[in-house]
């Protein structure tokens, strides 16, 4: 599933190639991957131009002329691509075309739990998804990521995945931070002091900027706008390699589930 360093690598990707630029039209499939349906989608977003973009966790959010938005959710398999006229894959429902007639932007999406959302207003916006996330993975201050762990008692790994209380985070980045702050998945918040929070949060942030800088992770299908895929995946610690040595100690790294969620993790490192 594309996570935080996915998304964004996908905005700025994409940006350059439709900033400014005023829809045309859409070409929709009926699809639950387009909301409210196609038809309120078609007809909200033609003839606005894009004046910006958002991002809040895994959502992306692009601005419309006359303070509308235009909301992007990847899901596990989701993908915005620029293309010139139609897109030579299979899974593409929707294709958005421009009025200078460049590029068209395509949403692809195999298993469909992806979607985009028109929202007329910023009330709208802020009543769906994007306002019921917590503060965004990569601009958390330390304090305050501290405040919003310290004393729980659920394992650590399920409060990473915790949109409501960290946006952005998934089974990628939440594996791998843990492995670099050396913390088992398996503790508890409240068993651990506020100088290993503080390491966590330095280790996330670590993470999740050397992904950035990779262009994130492609351990399935994940392209950025551009369609490259990204190479984070080749310096994954710990994240889908069960029985590998762990390349910091040589232990053999071991997989549990933690919320009916894969969890991999050092033995020996996070103890």
């Amino acid at each position: 599933m594309p996570e935080l360093p996915e998304v964004e690598s996908v905005r700025r990707t994409l940006m350059p190639g439709i900033l400014d630029r005023r829809v045309a039209e859409v070409v929709a499939r009926p699809s639950r991957v387009v909301r409210p349906d196609p038809e309120g989608f078609r007809r909200g977003i033609v003839g606005r131009r894009v004046t910006g973009s958002l991002r809040r966790g895994k959502l992306l959010v692009l601005t419309l002329e006359g303070g509308a938005f235009w909301a992007a959710h990847l899901g596990m398999t989701g993908q915005l691509i620029l293309a010139p006229g139609r897109l030579e894959a299979d899974h593409v429902h929707v294709r958005v075309v421009f009025a200078d007639h460049g590029p068209c932007l395509h949403y692809r999406d195999p298993r469909k739990f992806g979607y985009l959302a028109y929202y007329a207003d910023r009330d709208q916006l802020m009543a769906g998804l994007y306002g019921q996330m917590g503060p965004d993975a990569l601009s958390i201050a330390p304090e305050d990521f501290v405040a919003r762990l310290a004393g729980r008692k659920a394992p650590i790994k399920s409060l990473l995945l915790d949109q409501r209380r960290l946006a952005g985070v998934g089974n990628i980045y939440a594996d791998e931070s843990l492995h670099r702050a050396g913390i088992a998945p398996q503790r508890r918040p409240a068993d651990l002091t506020p100088a290993d929070l503080l390491r966590l949060h330095a280790s996330l942030r670590e993470t999740l900027d050397q992904a950035l800088a990779q262009g994130g992770s492609s351990v399935k299908n994940f392209v950025d706008a551009e369609g490259r895929a990204g190479t984070f995946q080749e310096a994954h610690r710990v994240y889908r390699r069960t029985g590998q040595p762990c390349p910091a100690c040589g232990t053999l790294v071991e997989r549990t589930v933690l919320g009916g969620r894969s969890t991999h993790f050092c033995p020996c490192c996070q103890r």
